[in-house]
């Protein structure tokens, strides 16, 4: 009862969010509650998250920490991702780097890592996981840039944000590997499922 529960809740949290942010009036309140959003999805994540034990608990906290300093270098030294200012969207900041921004790195990997149960344990396993997280944050540029997320220089994407984060991404996706860690969430799949089509919707109907 408590998996339906979550997944409705998510569902519907993810459509109303797409109708807000498409409705002018309504953006600015959505954007304030886009980190809250996200911190509610990581504590979901937590919750439904199995099995309980030290392991699994440092490492999903090791993945955020390692989520926010890489962010914390990037943004300040540009030597990672390139040129990319924070928004106010995401809200409070440390270092110029909003706090929830690792969050944002432990959902994805998180989830992908749940969703690829079946090839967790294979060679490629890092290489897919990295990939499907160079697509999905394809996807969520345009839409980040929109609602004062962050800011490329000179309104470009480069090459590299998309190399760094396939390496990234592709290093956490490894570690996991090598350390043999059992995440199985039965909500993780339908969380990144919503976030997919949040994104793509968000996408297709700005240009309308």
């Amino acid at each position: 009862m408590k998996i339906q529960i979550a997944q409705t809740a998510i569902i519907l949290w993810y459509l109303v969010g797409i109708a807000g942010f498409m409705i002018r009036p309504l953006q600015p309140y959505f954007q304030m509650l886009t980190p809250w959003g996200m911190v509610a999805a990581s504590l979901l994540l937590v919750f439904f998250h199995e099995p309980k034990n030290l392991k699994s608990s440092l490492i999903i906290i090791s993945i955020a920490l390692v989520g926010f300093v890489v962010e914390v270098i990037g943004v300040n030294t540009q030597a990672i991702f390139g040129y990319y200012i924070y928004g106010k969207t995401l809200g409070l900041k440390f270092l110029n780097t909003p706090l929830v921004i690792g969050l944002n790195w432990l959902i994805l990997i998180y989830g992908i890592t749940v969703i690829a149960k079946p090839i967790r344990n294979t060679w490629y396993f890092p290489l897919v996981g990295a990939t499907a997280m160079v697509i999905f944050d394809w996807l969520m540029e345009p839409v980040a840039i929109a609602t004062d997320m962050w800011y490329w220089a000179f309104n470009f994407i480069p090459l590299k944000n998309y190399i760094d984060w396939f390496l990234v991404s592709g290093f956490l996706f490894l570690m996991i590997r090598i350390l043999k860690v059992e995440f199985n969430n039965r909500i993780a799949g339908i969380l990144i499922a919503m976030q997919v089509v949040f994104f793509l919707a968000l996408n297709i109907l700005s240009h309308f």
